[in-house]
């Protein structure tokens, strides 16, 4: 099914038309729900996407084949998911965006860790901007990553006690440093 590297291979159940439709019967919605989600990680996770704004994304090819998800469907997907700590409402107040967690600010935090203790950044300062940008955190699975997520995972090292953030001008210029300690 993949014609290209870069294109996602979804499951059948995606072509399966009562697949976008919200199931009544509760069982048959929690497995509904529980499909949705792993199709949403995996794509989200094949593509690098860190954010999911739901008006927009109902065109596109994750949640439109066929047939079209309904806004109120994806939002109840999206409530399961972050009920499963795989999502989060960004902001709270609305059901409009989310973040979408196919990894854990948890797991993010070990892997920057660990890029700090296998490239002898221990006791150094970077910035933000370089951990997620910079040429030294280039092939590592962290590069790139959204900003949000990157200062939760950034959090949790500083709460571990195996970092320290400064504060900057602005979040990418904010130093951290890190005191190479395995956390």
């Amino acid at each position: 099914m993949e014609n290209s590297e870069n294109s996602f291979s979804f499951p059948s159940i995606h072509n399966f038309p009562p697949f976008y439709t919200l199931q009544p019967t509760q069982t048959t919605w929690q497995n509904q729900a529980a499909l949705w989600s792993e199709i949403i990680l995996s794509y989200y996770r094949h593509h690098k996407l860190y954010r999911l704004n739901l008006s927009e994304s109902l065109n596109s090819d994750l949640f439109n084949l066929n047939r079209k998800l309904k806004l109120d469907t994806l939002q109840a997907i999206i409530d399961t998911m972050v009920y499963r700590g795989t999502a989060e409402w960004d902001p709270p107040s609305k059901k409009d965006s989310a973040i979408i967690y196919w990894r854990k600010p948890e797991d993010w935090a070990n892997l920057i860790n660990n890029w700090v203790l296998e490239t002898g950044m221990s006791n150094s300062i970077v910035t933000v901007y370089e951990i997620a940008h910079g040429d030294s955190a280039e092939g590592f699975e962290f590069h790139g990553l959204d900003q949000t997520i990157l200062m939760k995972a950034l959090d949790i090292l500083v709460k571990k006690g195996v970092a320290q953030i400064f504060q900057g001008t602005s979040t990418d210029d904010m130093g951290v440093k890190f005191f190479g300690v395995n956390g």
